[in-house]
């Protein structure tokens, strides 16, 4: 299998004191420390019926056309036996077109790109591009990677997922829980949550739910910085945990609402790429 196609796809620090007795204390990862969910700002928590924060979500996601930044980026998976980094670009443009581009070394490692429906995996170093359906799981068995392109695009954007659905909201004292739910003939079933901070009234946590009610996404969002009339996330944490796959990206050089040419949701690559469909 090629390495450098592995290294597709947080870290734990050890700290221990200098000339101390006290054993060394590994540090809470993001997904174990709840410090968010008590946090007090220093704002004033806002007063919004269940309608108004269902309504601000939905406004504020609205607001992000387009979003290019450079990106570091990192993923742990048991296949990878370790967590590899890399960096690169990512575009997006509402409601479900993404581009990502990984490179190290300065040598690109992949590019996907992805229009909500299909998505493309080009990887140069195998002269291979891997096609797929965006809504679905796919295992890239020949590189060792797990694909989960829709997943990538619902991360700019919460419409869908609270298009056509019920919702109910906890109110706590530093944020609002939203409870996204299906209301099918016979059975009610948890599509996911939104933890929404009631100062600025930003989306700071996003889980979504499979069909049987277990966990498929967990992501956080933090370091928020206001562009361009937006508020977008300089950080985004995300995890599978089925499937024992983490995913952390940085964010700089950001443009929000800055024209994309359709253009640079394509990957490059040459004509004689060899094709392989996962469908």
């Amino acid at each position: 299998m090629n390495k450098i196609a592995y290294g597709l796809f947080l870290f734990a620090i050890l700290s221990a004191g200098c000339a101390t007795t006290k054993a060394p204390a590994l540090q809470k990862t993001v997904w174990e420390d709840t410090s968010l969910l008590f946090r007090n700002n220093g704002g004033v928590a806002q007063e919004l019926s269940p309608q108004e924060v269902v309504d601000t979500v939905t406004a504020r996601g609205s607001q992000l056309v387009t979003f290019r930044a450079n990106m570091e980026m990192s993923v742990a998976t048991p296949q990878l036996k370790g967590t590899v980094r890399c960096t690169g670009i990512i575009l997006y443009q509402s409601p479900k077109n993404l581009r990502t581009v990984g490179s190290k070394f300065a040598s690109t490692l992949f590019d996907i790109s992805s229009d909500g429906d299909r998505f493309w995996l080009y990887v140069p170093q195998e002269n291979k591009c891997y096609t797929g359906k965006s809504d679905t799981f796919h295992r890239v068995e020949a590189i060792g990677v797990n694909i989960f392109p829709g997943d990538m695009a619902h991360l700019f954007n919460y419409k869908e997922l609270l298009e056509e659905k019920t919702t109910t909201v906890e109110i706590w004292p530093a944020y609002w829980l939203v409870h996204v739910l299906y209301m099918g003939a016979s059975e009610v079933s948890l599509k996911g949550n939104l933890y929404v901070d009631r100062v600025d009234g930003e989306v700071f946590r996003c889980e979504v739910f499979n069909p049987d009610g277990s966990v498929r996404l967990q992501a956080l969002f933090s370091n928020p910085a206001a562009i361009n009339g937006c508020k977008v996330p300089q950080r985004i944490d995300v995890r599978w945990p089925a499937y024992s796959t983490t995913l952390s990206m940085t964010f700089s050089n950001i443009t929000v609402n800055g024209v994309l040419d359709p253009k640079v949701f394509a990957p490059a690559m040459p004509t004689e790429t060899e094709t392989i469909n996962l469908n």
